[in-house]
């Protein structure tokens, strides 16, 4: 959440989390109305796409240089900064939220480039931090999430954790994945090793973003990779960026193109690696 003291607790200022949130944004949705989106991620470019196809005007203000800075390839990026721009949306990169203002509401905001902008409402989309106190209050080892072993198990033996709490070490450090299939993946395995199976859990992420007309689907992570490569789906507008490092393929970006998307994910949950100049080619299929 914003601190309270930038206007965080103005009335109409709103985040996003259960259905409760979305009951009450949604009277504020209407054509001719004024939304300022804070935060260039996935959440944030999501809420954008559906505000601005209700007919309200949005503006998205992302502090990093390039939306989707911490997620995806600059690639990537571009394609939905194009996107939004060709559908309306007001993409602000690069520039920092000073203020919000106003007295029985929020009804402007100020940016770090010096500028106001007036709005009717605000959405925050600038990232979770995992639950742990309870976790913390017990004594468990707590390091980016709630600490647990291959097989879920915390610091204490007796208790475990799934899902977008649990940090587990992947490739020397410890992650967190923050997805609905990664929450089931993991929870029916710890379920499973509670009952003895014993079974350690390897992560196959994947993940997916509507905006618009266009669906975004991603297998793997690309955390470590040093190349992108393009290729060209087989519909007009279509695309994939596939991510490397050196010659092993880490993660791809498919834009619209389910064939593509379909291929990586089979080929990264097998261990496989293309070579980058057959998938800028299309040689296989």
């Amino acid at each position: 959440r914003l601190p309270a003291d930038i206007g965080g607790s103005l009335a109409n200022v709103f985040t996003l989390r259960t259905i409760a949130d979305v009951e009450e944004i949604t009277p504020h949705i209407g054509a001719g109305k004024r939304a300022l989106i804070i935060g260039g991620g996935y959440i944030g470019l999501e809420v954008a796409a559906a505000l601005s196809q209700a007919g309200v005007s949005v503006t998205l203000v992302e502090l990093q240089e390039r939306i989707l800075g911490r997620v995806a390839a600059a690639e990537t990026s571009a394609y939905f900064r194009s996107l939004h721009a060709e559908r309306g949306v007001r993409l602000v990169e690069g520039v920092g939220l000073v203020s919000l203002e106003g007295e029985d509401r929020v009804r402007r905001a100020r940016l770090s480039d010096g500028s106001c902008i007036d709005v009717d409402f605000v959405i925050v989309g600038i990232g979770v931090r995992p639950s742990v106190a309870l976790a913390e209050a017990t004594g468990l080892a707590v390091e980016n999430g709630i600490c647990v072993d291959a097989l879920g198990r915390t610091s204490e033996a007796a208790i475990w954790a799934a899902g977008d709490c649990a940090s587990f070490l992947w490739d020397g450090r410890r992650l967190r994945i923050e997805s609905v299939p990664h929450a089931i993946d993991q929870a029916e395995t710890v379920a499973a090793n509670i009952l003895g199976a014993n079974r350690d859990y390897r992560p196959r992420p994947w993940f997916w973003s509507d905006q618009f007309d266009v669906k975004l689907q991603i297998a793997g992570l690309n955390t470590g990779y040093d190349r992108i490569v393009e290729r060209k789906g087989a519909k007009p507008g279509s695309c994939s960026y596939w991510y490397f490092a050196g010659e092993k393929l880490l993660a791809v970006d498919a834009i619209n193109d389910a064939r593509a998307y379909m291929t990586a994910k089979k080929l990264i949950d097998a261990g496989r690696s293309p070579s980058p100049l057959d998938v800028a080619d299309g040689v296989f299929t």
